[in-house]
């Protein structure tokens, strides 16, 4: 038996005893209808295996992505789930900008939070479809940015707060604003996966081309929701008990409107960003 083929073995025999096998790999081809992947382990030589991966996952993975996941056996097969890129340049810029963002949150200490008047913090973090997200990537824009994960099952916080987040996409379009953007960075960074927002924003009706849901490592997304005023713990019922805020940045980066709570109306934002403008 080659090196390939152990290695291919015991990743089976793993995910075969319901453990749950952490693997990394590249997706040799891909089914979309099917949502079913060739992925390659163990480099170039490596065997390819035929597993299913979620819907979200289906619609943004592509022949020739390098990505890590958990192998699982479903039935007769197998199944790749919270799924993630590993391409190591892309890793490396998220992990280099997330060192400089924990700094930033211990030297600010008990000023951590950042109140209206002050700008975003810099951040990298992965996109709805994988692809690397920079912060600075948003001047030049309006944002408006909260909190929120796809698990949250409370109908007055973040099922309601999206719902307002794409009332207000659709009221900016309406209106013919351009340099308008969205962000919601995830409370629950280990489950909410790009393909899992995907499937979330296709869900709930999101043009993403506009509007970015976020994740990425748990140190990064703690420092975030420290510096824009968020509280959020683990919870046994709720996944995650949190509080919400919806900021609004100008164009330069800049604070300029910040809603507590979830209940804000779209109105509201619309009329302050109509109001910046007309300065």
């Amino acid at each position: 038996m080659n090196k390939s083929s152990f290695v291919i073995l015991a990743i089976l025999l793993s995910a075969l005893n319901g453990l749950g096998a952490p693997v990394e790999g590249v997706i040799a081809s891909i089914d979309r209808e099917g949502m079913e992947v060739q992925f390659q382990t163990g480099g170039a030589d490596g065997g390819v295996q035929p597993v299913q991966v979620g819907r979200g996952d289906a619609k943004i993975l592509n022949a020739g992505d390098l990505v890590r996941g958990d192998l699982v056996r479903m039935g007769h097969g197998y199944r790749l789930q919270t799924i993630w890129p590993a391409d190591p340049v892309t890793r490396g810029t998220i992990s280099r900008l997330g060192d400089q963002l924990r700094k930033d949150t211990r030297q600010r200490g008990s000023k951590a939070f950042r109140g209206v008047g002050e700008y975003m913090p810099k951040f990298a973090l992965y996109d709805t479809d994988g692809s690397l997200f920079l912060s600075e990537s948003l001047k030049g824009n309006y944002v408006i940015m909260n909190f929120i994960f796809t698990r949250c099952a409370s109908p007055t916080m973040c099922p309601a707060a999206t719902a307002r987040m794409v009332e207000l996409q659709g009221m900016v379009k309406e209106a013919g604003i351009e340099d308008f953007r969205q962000v919601s960075v995830t409370l629950d960074p280990e489950y909410d996966t790009p393909g899992i927002f995907t499937a979330y924003a296709m869900d709930k009706g999101i043009d993403t081309s506009t509007f970015h849901l976020l994740g990425g490592p748990e140190r990064i997304v703690e420092d975030l929701k420290i510096q824009m005023g968020v509280l959020a713990e683990p919870d046994e019922e709720e996944i995650v008990r949190h509080t919400m805020s919806t900021a609004l940045m100008d164009p330069t980066g800049k604070i300029i409107y910040r809603i507590p709570g979830s209940m804000w109306s779209p109105k509201a934002f619309l009329d302050q960003i109509k109001k910046d403008k007309g300065k």
